[in-house]
């Protein structure tokens, strides 16, 4: 009976050892992938909701972005206006506090 060192053992056993630690590999990092896909696909259902196109509004004696972004907004809270007010100020280039009766202003529609 041949005796069977122990270096002999572990180099017959290496090739398969590395072809499962790469399959483990391979595995969680499919695995990750998954995961992290489906943590942006949460994040981006809970977040702004998409902008699917824009309405021009003709600005009236007496209105201000926040009336007018509050009025443009369904059950609106305080928070919620204020975004939309950011956004519609970034979006018209708004840079003082007033705005004109007469012109118009863009709003963001979201789904």
């Amino acid at each position: 009976m041949k005796k069977i060192c122990y270096q002999e053992r572990v180099s017959s056993l290496f090739p398969y050892v590395r072809k499962r630690c790469v399959l483990l590999f391979i595995l969680l990092l499919v695995s990750a992938m998954f995961v992290l896909s489906g943590i942006s696909a949460e994040g981006a259902e809970e977040g702004v909701d998409e902008v699917i196109g824009y309405e021009s509004v003709l600005i009236c004696h007496g209105d201000s972005v926040w009336s007018i972004a509050e009025a443009n907004m369904k059950d609106p809270t305080n928070a919620q206006i204020r975004a939309y007010v950011d956004e519609i100020v970034s979006l018209n280039d708004i840079t003082s506090s007033r705005i004109d009766a007469g012109n118009y202003i863009l709003l963001p529609k979201h789904r």
